[in-house]
């Protein structure tokens, strides 16, 4: 790995299925909601080449290229037994740091901190 992609998602597997029924993981995944250093856990190269793709002298491509930090956008949540339940999704506004959970028509403001307690099964 020479460049990490500008957006990373994270698939988490909370269902299994054997001959007989689905189980659902209710796992709590403790992860930050801000500056998640992926340098510390993959060998990068400390300048890596040009990307291809990227423009030479492209705004940020270099800010860009560098980066190992992430900070989540974006947390989907299934609520509910495997098989049936209901999906939420947190989203962060960045312009005004707030984070919002929609859940079909519904909108409301929520907390970083309920963010990082949810059972998670898509992260961006």
């Amino acid at each position: 790995i020479t460049r990490l992609p500008r957006y990373l998602a994270l698939h988490y597997r909370r269902f299994t299925k054997n001959n007989f029924f689905i189980e659902k993981n209710p796992t709590l995944v403790n992860f930050p909601v801000k500056n998640l250093e992926l340098r510390d856990v993959l060998p990068l190269p400390e300048r890596p080449a040009a990307a291809g793709g990227a423009a030479a002298g492209a705004p940020h491509a270099d800010a860009f290229a560098l980066s190992s930090k992430y900070d989540l956008v974006a947390n989907l949540v299934h609520d509910g037994k495997a098989g049936s339940g209901s999906y939420r999704v947190h989203v962060h506004r960045r312009v005004e740091d707030i984070w919002y959970e929609v859940q079909d028509l519904t909108v409301t403001d929520i907390l970083p901190q309920m963010v990082a307690l949810s059972e998670a099964y898509f992260q961006v």
